[in-house]
């Protein structure tokens, strides 16, 4: 067994305290902590513990289980219950099928009376989906808990305003559902990076987005993630997966990323046909493909409020137009009080 580094041991031990502090909803979750603390507390001890069993273990053992190999492909597979008890993560390159595959999902769950939300900048929802509703999201306006499925169009904001958008929507639904929690929401992010980008969820602006991650399940609201790049996404939403598919893909981070996971069976992601995923869950590993979902269900758009919300607040709004106006006064204060002398 090899022992991990006296450096290893105290940045896991940090990474453990700043769960915890998040998980439970501590504001003071984003300080670093000094190591007499961690020490104090037995995160030294855990992280020293839970590193040398990983490392006594290959990560890749995790997904032993049916049809290793991957030789076999079968039809669509798609575990209801563990999504909404676990998060869902699609990955692969432009073009593979992730879409199809979330929106697969997302009709199997509606058909079980889950209220799908999908947070969607390609349009692509707005053609294909069978979701009927959809809502314009415009800058720096929060958007409505809705009563049946949704898409928002958030095409006309830009990452920043769109993470501003999510943080406030968790917020909101976490709230709401604390009083009506028989109602399930399952959402869906495309392009999954803009929204949880690395190492943002141990951000004190993010806490509502990590609170949905982390225990969202507890008021029945789940979560779905989209990209092509998993090595950009935050490690706190990948290690909540209990379902995920990889398509096809040839960069070489991603493939770095995945052979930590994957081991040599990564060589197969640059094999597969657009459609073909590698799907892992509860600790099964298999071929699965997925015929391309095309859905012509007409689209609905919720109006927008007759009053308009109170806007998001956010850096973009700041304007330097007010301080100059308080400079300019105070040297017209100055200059008095100069001329009466």
């Amino acid at each position: 067994m090899t022992t991990p580094t006296r450096t290893e041991i105290e940045q896991y031990a940090r990474e453990l305290w700043h769960r915890d502090r998040a998980r439970s909803g501590d504001p003071s979750f984003d300080i670093n902590p000094e190591l007499g603390e961690l020490s104090e507390n037995g995160y030294l001890s855990v992280a020293r513990s839970e590193l040398m069993r990983d490392t006594a273990r290959n990560v890749s053992e995790e997904w032993k289980g049916y049809n290793e190999n991957l030789e076999a492909v079968v039809d669509f597979q798609f575990d209801r219950a563990e999504a909404m008890r676990t998060t869902t993560f699609v990955s692969g390159s432009r073009g593979v099928g992730k879409s199809d595959v979330c929106m697969r999902i997302a009709e199997q769950l509606q058909n079980e009376g889950i209220t799908i939300i999908s947070f969607d900048p390609s349009m692509d929802w707005l053609k294909r989906s069978s979701i009927q509703q959809y809502f314009t999201v415009k800058p720096y306006f929060d958007c409505p808990i809705p009563d049946t499925s949704t898409i928002f169009d958030i095409s006309r904001l830009t990452p920043n305003q769109a993470q501003q958008h999510v943080e406030q929507f968790s917020k909101k639904l976490f709230e709401f559902q604390l009083d009506n929690s028989a109602k399930r929401f399952y959402l869906i992010f495309e392009e999954a990076q803009i929204y949880f980008p690395l190492n943002s969820l141990r951000s004190l602006r993010r806490q509502n987005s990590m609170r949905v991650l982390t225990v969202g399940r507890n008021v029945n609201v789940s979560m779905c993630a989209i990209s092509q790049f998993p090595s950009l996404i935050d490690k706190e939403l990948i290690k909540n997966c209990g379902q995920v598919w990889i398509g096809y893909t040839s960069e070489f981070n991603t493939l770095k990323y995945w052979k930590g996971i994957l081991g040599k069976r990564t060589e197969k992601l640059k094999g597969l046909q657009n459609g073909e995923f590698i799907y892992y869950c509860r600790n099964k590993i298999g071929l699965t493909e997925i015929e391309p979902y095309d859905n012509t269900t007409f689209k609905t758009e919720i109006p927008q409020p007759s009053i308009l919300p109170e806007p998001i607040k956010g850096k973009e709004q700041l304007s330097i137009v007010p301080f100059l106006k308080l400079g300019m006064i105070l040297c017209f204060v100055i200059l008095f009080l100069r001329g009466l002398k």
